[in-house]
């Protein structure tokens, strides 16, 4: 699919306006770079369309509750904090600030890229976040990560399931020791 088909099968959907301002077709060159090869169909690049632009998104019970613990909503909420503080989210060198920001509150860097994907779209896989972070933009990334983060606090509190499915003990992402006091510095 062409940038010009995915524009005319938004502008016929009403999401976007005819004609496409600059900002829009830099987010379509944008999108067609995340999504491209994973939507085989112009109904399937709609449908991600609007789960980007949806305020919300929904999370799994049980992955959400794999982020169920204090550490975790600490650097949720840090990454909205310095996405808060972006002027731009292109080219963000997101795969070295996401580690750098976990080290702060002890979080395996796998497990603090995992648990930003969750928390911004719902899913264990998709595109690289460099590519989701302006296709989602600053406001709704804010709002998903706050409302994760209220749902958390505010719902069940931070005391996770004892068990998974099939009466496996369940662990949320677990904090790790920093480097340094592994070495015993």
């Amino acid at each position: 699919m062409t940038a010009n088909e995915l524009a005319g099968a938004m502008q016929r959907h009403e999401l976007l306006e005819d004609p496409a301002p600059p900002a829009a077709e830099r987010w379509i060159a944008t999108f067609l770079d995340a999504f491209g090869t994973r939507s085989a169909t112009i109904d399937d690049a709609l449908r991600e369309v609007a789960l980007l632009r949806a305020e919300a998104t929904m999370i799994p019970a049980l992955e959400l509750e794999r982020l169920r613990n204090r550490q975790v909503v600490f650097f949720l909420d840090a990454v909205s904090q310095y996405v808060d503080a972006q002027a731009e989210l292109r080219d963000l060198p997101l795969a070295s600030d996401i580690p750098a920001i976990a080290d702060e509150f002890g979080i395996g860097h796998a497990d603090a890229f995992a648990a930003v994907r969750m928390a911004l779209t719902g899913r264990t896989e998709g595109p690289p976040l460099e590519l989701l972070f302006p296709l989602i933009g600053h406001e709704r990334i804010m709002i998903r990560i706050g409302a994760v983060s209220s749902h958390l606090l505010h719902g069940r509190g931070l005391e996770p399931i004892a068990y998974g499915p099939g009466g496996v003990p369940f662990e949320t992402i677990q904090p790790q020791k920093p480097p340094d006091a592994e070495r015993g510095s």
